[in-house]
């Protein structure tokens, strides 16, 4: 059995999947996948559909340097820079179906879902070899990445019955409690 960096509390509502060693970027896929994190299922892969579609993008918050300002990070309350990362999108729509795919034989309602935990890790680097001018040879690396998902089921959430007296504890500073000593007549 394979371990997951989080282990859920409730294992009979949750559905897991993971993917080791996909070729593609590592720094794509973190951004993809913080992205869609805590989302609906249904949700995410509309999402993740409109990114395929270039009617939405993936915000790129940490790994951004070179990429030009997209005007579409606006909906994601992020004003820099975005892209469209297919590969990295078709892999988790994939992880996420399999994901899916998963709660079948447990009592889990699918519409229910959302993504509770997603995380991404680097993988060993692929080695390949460019040739350079005047018979050098540099390395040309790929940068691959593990990927596990975790959705769980959204629990109903009730209410807390408001207790009586158990209001606000109103606080009062050094100075408001002097004032009030001499209100009421005591000496200063």
């Amino acid at each position: 059995m394979v371990k997951y960096s989080r282990e859920p509390e409730n294992a009979a509502k949750v559905a897991k999947a993971r993917a080791s060693d996909l070729r593609t970027s590592f720094k794509n896929m973190r951004e993809t996948a913080m992205a869609i994190k805590g989302l609906e299922l249904s949700k995410a892969k509309k999402y993740l559909n409109n990114v395929l579609e270039k009617k939405d993008v993936v915000p790129l918050r940490r790994f951004g340097g070179s990429a030009g300002r997209s005007n579409l990070t606006k909906k994601h309350n992020f004003y820099g820079p975005g892209r469209f990362p297919e590969k990295s999108v078709k892999h988790l729509l994939d992880l996420l179906t399999n994901a899916e795919s998963n709660t079948e034989g447990k009592d889990i309602d699918t519409e229910n879902l959302y993504i509770s935990h997603i995380q991404v890790n680097q993988a060993c680097k692929g080695r390949r070899r460019t040739y350079r001018a005047h018979g050098r040879i540099n390395a040309y690396m790929s940068n691959p990445c593990h990927v596990e998902v975790i959705l769980a089921e959204k629990d109903e959430f009730v209410k807390k019955p408001e207790e009586e007296g158990a209001g606000r504890v109103v606080r009062k500073t050094k100075k408001q409690l002097a004032a009030a000593r001499l209100k009421n007549g005591a000496s200063a």
